[in-house]
């Protein structure tokens, strides 16, 4: 897009809809916003807005897409890839005015706030609330919300808690005709694509987002921190490893090497040694207090192992605060050792971490010039700082070449091209060496879905050779190459098809797209429909790729999960699904995103899955992802597959992030006289101190249950079942604890309650967490007024509630018809064949949908992938 000047009448509108004050023309104020943090390039915008609502930022963009005008959106300009550089001039948006936090719902456990929102100024705001935004980028005492979204920023202590879009539960986004549309409202699991995990890290290419609803999670009891040094950066990157093989997930693990502590040391009074090769290895724990420190203890005997020469613990939160302090102040202080840095940032698996750091070693020594080594080593992400001097075209060369050396390597050991800081302008040119063609093409397909006109943030992100609407156009040509008359054995529809391998796969669907035959993917061996050839991905078993060390595991889709348990548990390794039937392959579960109780301890597949090796809908393979646990190189197709029940395409391989077997786990069991009482038990266990990984709610007609699982250090158990048991007891329930096998059969009969099932009727309502109880009140009602009998299920902290519902065919329809009404989420997930709804199946029309329907046209055509899922099958989008 080429640069356009802002005309008089554009300036005009703009400051009738916005106030005077709110549009930038000078000049010299336009410098303001010509760069961001990474001083890779300066333009200055032809305009800046700075509104302060949805609407404005609406407006404006309807305004600047008249006028032909590029819309880069800025929140605090602190990114360091050139995200936010105005490259073609036109609009800078900036979101600093809309600072607003709107809405704090702490029984939800979710905040609404404005795109402008400072990072630790929401987290300043929760404090008191005993409450986090967990993700904590270095910057976070100046980047915004919007821009972490925007890169899907991570921090120090994603290690444990994740990153950006691990916590934002749905934003509002302004598309490139100025509509205004939600990717969803904060309750789990809705009906359609994920397009809130797609949006964030899409680095203001998709639109503009104006507001988010983020996830809140609760201050840990307590912290301990300890400053381990070693004699090299190697050395500690090794322990770094040798922390995670051993089984320990601590809050994070970051890695400052000798210049790094140099920048910082005396400025935060840390008294460490600077000597050349000298690193600190920053460990911290958190939790409830029982068993913290014997998890720390057991980290540190590895650290001595490995080499650590000292080890120096910070005792109290003030110490704690000057350590953390000084690590996100590193790239800031860089100025004390050199004019400027340039910043790596890639991602590798955690294993490859010495390898990695001998590389920059060798790459520091053979250009001459010197390295900061400041990263976050847990998560396997690298921050090698060049140190140079711009101003010298000999130093800025020779920066250039070793961040190209290290990206190299990166991209040859299973890493990425970038964890946290995004694309931008800065790595453009690493696509192609990371993406095959067909790969980018995909992604830019996506692209062209949101912004088919190219006016958000141009010129990043792709390769600089060609753009979006090219790599887009190309794939889009070779999805209408149709002629049936190159297959010589045409698939029969209604056929079942089991390929040996996922390239034979790969053929049998290229001949469906010929033929217009639709394609139905499936774990088992009976056909799905009669109108499509079933493909069965069965024979597709067993590990690919897995370095236990690196908690992440590669295997078949075809594989089940009782087979990945089999082979993680030798390492004490698991993957926290509960499952009523374990022999469900692993991309059926993937692909209809099967959830379990322990989501409230471990997550879901969202935050599971790393990549995918899929099969386009004309044959053609590709991976999106890599086994990293951070990644934003490109879009994060990951999650638009994950829950798309194969309309995209068909999984033939799944990366999946895995997790240590818990030392101790134990459940406690409640019985209560009525539902009050159960309900005020878990409002009391989600305001304690105590982090169970499973809080369920069960309700029949021979009893109300509340199950409470904890897992971890054998102190920490012990801890939550005896504060529980007080907590249940004083709302007048009767008490067990089960443990071992009887543990393992109450959750497998649990899951049982809602596994979908032909001959039952399963609902499913999602709603927030805090509604929770009044929900399955009214459920309550609304069966006793339609005399059906209903088994509730409830993810009691999480808002999801299953309900198996028996009795006459008709009164069961009309109870289904009272829940859609009543509440939006409200999904029929199974049904006898003669059971006639008369509700819609996927509840209400998510928000989305029209950016729904053009992601399926784009991506399938044809609609040839799985056309009868869910919402489609009603051609409502």
């Amino acid at each position: 897009m080429t640069s356009v000047a802002a005309s008089a009448e554009l300036i005009a509108e703009l400051r009738a809809a916005l106030g005077a004050e709110a549009v930038i023309t000078e000049p010299e104020a336009l410098l303001t916003y010509d760069s961001d943090g990474s001083m890779l390039v300066a333009h200055p915008p032809a305009i800046v807005v700075v509104p302060t609502t949805a609407e404005q930022v609406a407006t404006a963009v309807r305004l600047a897409a008249r006028a032909g005008l590029a819309i880069v959106a800025r929140g605090a300009g602190t990114g360091i890839a050139g995200g936010a550089v105005p490259l073609c001039g036109g609009m800078v948006i900036s979101t600093a005015r809309m600072d607003n936090i709107l809405t704090v719902d702490v029984r939800s456990r979710l905040a609404i706030v404005q795109p402008g929102v400072v990072n630790a100024d929401l987290n300043a705001y929760l404090a008191p609330l005993g409450y986090q935004f967990a993700p904590d980028p270095s910057s976070q005492r100046a980047s915004t919300i919007g821009g972490n979204i925007a890169t899907n920023a991570g921090g120090p202590h994603c290690l444990k808690y994740g990153v950006t879009s691990n916590h934002v539960l749905a934003v509002e986004v302004v598309d490139h005709t100025g509509h205004r549309y939600w990717s969803g409202d904060g309750v789990l699991d809705p009906i359609g694509y994920d397009l809130t995990g797609l949006l964030a890290g899409s680095e203001g290419t998709l639109g503009v987002v104006t507001a988010a609803i983020v996830r809140l999670t609760p201050l840990p009891e307590a912290v301990r921190v300890v400053l381990a040094l070693f004699p090299s950066v190697v050395a500690a990157a090794a322990a770094v490893s040798a922390v995670i093989a051993a089984g320990s997930l601590p809050t994070s693990l970051e890695v400052m090497d000798h210049n790094a502590i140099r920048a910082v040391n005396s400025a935060y009074s840390l008294g460490l040694p600077e000597t050349t090769g000298t690193t600190a290895l920053i460990i911290e724990v958190d939790g409830v207090q029982d068993g913290l420190d014997d998890q720390l203890d057991q980290i540190i005997a590895i650290c001595r192992q490995h080499g650590a020469f000292e080890v120096r613990p910070a005792r109290d939160p003030a110490t704690q605060a000057r350590v953390w302090t000084a690590r996100k102040s590193v790239a800031g202080a860089i100025g004390r050792l050199a004019p400027a840095y340039y910043l790596v940032d890639t991602v590798v698996p955690r294993t490859r971490l010495p390898v990695m750091m001998e590389h920059v070693e060798r790459l520091r020594a053979e250009y001459g010039m010197e390295v900061c080594n400041v990263f976050h080593a847990g998560d396997g992400n690298l921050h090698p700082l060049v140190l140079y001097d711009p101003r010298d075209p000999d130093q800025r060369q020779r920066a250039h070449a070793i961040a190209a050396g290290v990206l190299e390597l990166s991209i040859a050991q299973g890493g990425v091209v970038s964890g946290e800081h995004g694309i931008g302008l800065e790595k453009c040119e690493y696509l192609p060496r990371f993406f095959s063609p067909a790969e980018l093409q995909l992604h830019a397909t996506i692209h062209q879905v949101f912004n088919p006109t190219g006016c958000f943030n141009p010129a990043k992100i792709f390769p600089p050779d060609t753009t979006p609407a090219a790599l887009a156009a190309a794939r889009a040509a070779r999805l209408q190459q149709r002629d049936p008359t190159k297959i010589q054995n045409l698939p029969i529809p209604g056929s079942f098809v089991a390929p040996e391998t996922p390239a034979a796969a790969a053929e049998l669907i290229n001949a469906c797209h010929h033929a217009g035959i639709p394609v139905v993917a499936t774990g088992g061996s009976v056909a799905r429909s009669s109108q499509a050839v079933t493909v069965s991905t069965m024979h597709w078993r067993g590990i690919l790729v897995y370095e236990p060390d690196d908690l992440t595991i590669k295997v078949a889709a075809g594989t089940t999960l009782a087979e990945l348990q089999a082979i993680l548990a030798p390492h004490r390794q698991m993957l926290p699904l509960d499952s009523a039937d374990p022999h469900q392959s692993l991309g059926g579960l993937v692909a209809m995103a099967v959830d379990g109780p322990r989501r409230l301890g471990y997550g879901s597949w969202r935050d599971w899955v790393l990549a995918l090796d899929v099969i386009e809908p004309d044959g053609i393979q590709v991976r999106l992802g890599a086994q990293v646990v951070k990644n934003v190189t490109g879009y994060d197709l990951v999650k638009l597959y994950v829950g798309s029940a194969g309309t995209l395409g068909v999984i033939t391989a799944v990366a999946l992030k895995v997790f240590p077997q818990p030392p101790a786990s134990a459940t406690l069991l409640g019985q209560f006289p009525d539902s009050a009482s159960a309900w005020a038990f878990i409002d009391d266990l989600a305001t304690s101190r105590l982090l169970p990984t499973a809080v369920e709610y069960l309700a029949d007609h021979q009893a109300i249950v509340v199950a409470m699982r904890a897992e971890g250090h054998p102190a920490a158990v012990e801890r939550h079942v005896q504060e529980a048991t007080v907590l249940a007891q004083r709302c007048a329930a009767s008490v067990t604890v089960v443990r071992d096998t009887d543990e393992t059969n109450f959750w497998h009969q649990t899951v049982a309650r809602y596994a979908p099932m032909r001959e039952q009727v399963l609902l499913r309502v999602g709603v927030w967490p805090a509604h929770c109880a009044a929900t399955v009140q009214a459920i309550t009602a609304h069966a006793h007024h339609r005399q059906v009998t209903a088994a509730v299920t409830a993810h009691a902290l999480n808002g999801i509630i299953y309900i198996q519902v028996t009795g006459d065919f008709q009164q069961i329809a009309a109870f289904h018809s009272d829940l859609a009404a009543a509440f939006p989420h409200t999904h029929l997930l199974a049904a006898p064949p003669d059971f006639i709804p008369h509700a819609e199946r996927w509840g209400h029309l998510p928000a989305a949908r029209d950016q729904m329907r053009a992601i399926k046209v784009a991506i399938d055509p044809h609609n040839q992938m799985n056309p009868e899922a869910f919402w489609f099958a009603d051609n409502r989008l």
